[in-house]
């Protein structure tokens, strides 16, 4: 489901830390590689757009990390667990399949919004809650493998629009970790006539 913060140990977060030492990437490589999945993807938070050249992706299998001395570390994800990065957006995106925390941007940041995934085989709501943009303007989720889920995300701005995106993402083997296609449109209005500035904010419970 939604990130839980987890803590890195103090010796472990040491060495992941910037250092000038030539050895870095390889002790950087060997720290990241102990760390679970979700803690390698809060990692690459951490190193959003650094200045040392870390580059941090999201494969449907593993997360990986290339350090700027050309070591590479890897975290495989649970067979059953699958990590979505999502960006709603509404006047502009960019193509992509395998998210990388550390340079991938998106439009909207710190935006609340309302969102639910359903299963749509067997109708079961795994995600049903607000959520808000993260500092890159993604929302993560770790959500079950080898589903179909339908996401759908409500967001109303500060004049009372609500914009809807709604969009059917798979979690397989083949499938993206990076979703850059989910655009809020203006829904409308007289479907929710008397609504207005007055929206409670959990639109879209289904």
């Amino acid at each position: 489901m939604m990130f839980k913060k987890t803590f890195i140990s103090g010796m472990m977060a040491m060495a992941l830390a910037a250092c000038s030492q030539a050895d870095a990437g390889t002790e950087q490589a060997k720290a990241f590689s102990q760390l679970d999945h979700e803690q390698a993807v809060l990692q690459g938070h951490q190193w959003y757009k650094n200045e040392e050249g870390i580059v941090v992706r999201v494969l449907p299998n593993k997360v990986t990390a290339t350090f700027a001395n050309g070591e590479e570390a890897d975290v495989a994800i649970p067979e059953d667990q699958f990590f979505l990065s999502i960006a709603p957006w509404m006047t502009y995106t960019h193509p992509c399949g395998n998210h990388v925390p550390t340079g991938c941007t998106g439009e909207l940041i710190g935006e609340e919004m309302h969102m639910s995934a359903v299963d749509v085989e067997t109708g079961e709501e795994i995600l049903n809650q607000m959520v808000t943009t993260q500092h890159d303007g993604f929302i993560d989720f770790w959500v079950p493998r080898n589903r179909k889920l339908e996401f759908t995300f409500h967001h109303g701005d500060a004049n009372g629009v609500w914009r809807e995106a709604k969009e059917v993402l798979t979690t397989d083997d083949d499938s993206r970790t990076c979703i850059t296609t989910m655009q809020l449109l203006a829904m409308n209005e007289s479907a929710h006539e008397g609504q207005g500035k007055h929206h409670s904010g959990h639109h879209g419970h289904h």
